[in-house]
């Protein structure tokens, strides 16, 4: 094996591990349709017990709630411990779907994952995530995983750039910026970059009269830096469609 093929098996894992330590807390279930078995924000009925470190002491729970004080969203996520009870703000959380909400989180150590606000210390044990019929997806395979599912994926502002390969001193092919650009992924991934095929419309979708052929400007295909380097999304989506 030559140098250059072992430096491109070993590169991804050396540069991109703190990268793909974000993501999403969610059912087992292999379905995005979770409404039928579960409200609002996706929690068990008994909640998740809430550490202050990885392997360190409980220092209360989270628990799907009644809010009365909120007609519009009648489940909140509250933090719990001994008598008190601390609403966590809904900012804190993810719409995935049509008023279906999930917990982000934010780094995973030894067996645990910060959720929340980052520069706080509330761990989640993701043992205990999986007997209650949750698990954890990084952000890149969430994406990835909900491709079908939505309309098309949008680049965050100020927009993006699609490249003819996956790296960020590639000839660029195009930029990619608003709505009229739908995104779909391919699942052809290296590291932060997936390969793309990017429609430019000259009408919304949601919007046009114009037949299919018609309401197309451009198709493109390349890579985009679909994860930043914080290991956010660099893609938004109608999450409740048109």
């Amino acid at each position: 094996m030559t140098n250059y093929l072992k430096i491109l098996l070993i590169f991804p894992f050396i540069l991109f591990g703190q990268t793909f330590k974000r993501g999403l807390i969610l059912p087992s279930i292999d379905s995005l349709q979770y409404s039928e078995k579960y409200c609002c924000v996706l929690t068990p009925e008994e909640g998740f017990t809430v550490y202050d470190n990885p392997n360190g002491k409980v220092i209360g729970k989270i628990k799907r709630e009644i809010n009365k004080k909120d007609d519009q969203s009648p489940y909140s996520i509250f933090f719990i411990s001994g008598k008190s009870k601390v609403l966590i703000d809904s900012e804190n959380y993810k719409e995935i779907t049509s008023e279906i909400f999930a917990i982000n989180y934010t780094d995973v150590v030894d067996g645990y994952v910060k959720i929340f606000d980052s520069q706080k210390n509330n761990w989640l044990k993701i043992d205990e995530l999986n007997k209650k019929g949750f698990k954890i997806i990084n952000w890149l395979d969430y994406l990835i995983k909900k491709s079908n599912d939505v309309l098309g994926y949008y680049a965050n502002e100020p927009g993006l750039r699609i490249r003819k390969e996956p790296n960020a001193n590639s000839d660029i092919i195009g930029s990619i910026r608003g709505d009229l650009y739908e995104i779909k992924l391919t699942g052809e991934v290296l590291g932060q970059w997936c390969k793309v095929i990017v429609t430019k419309f000259k009408e919304h979708p949601c919007s046009t009269e114009l037949d299919d052929k018609k309401k197309i400007e451009t198709i493109s295909e390349g890579w985009i830096k679909v994860i930043n380097d914080e290991g956010e999304p660099n893609l938004w989506s109608y999450v409740r469609g048109c």
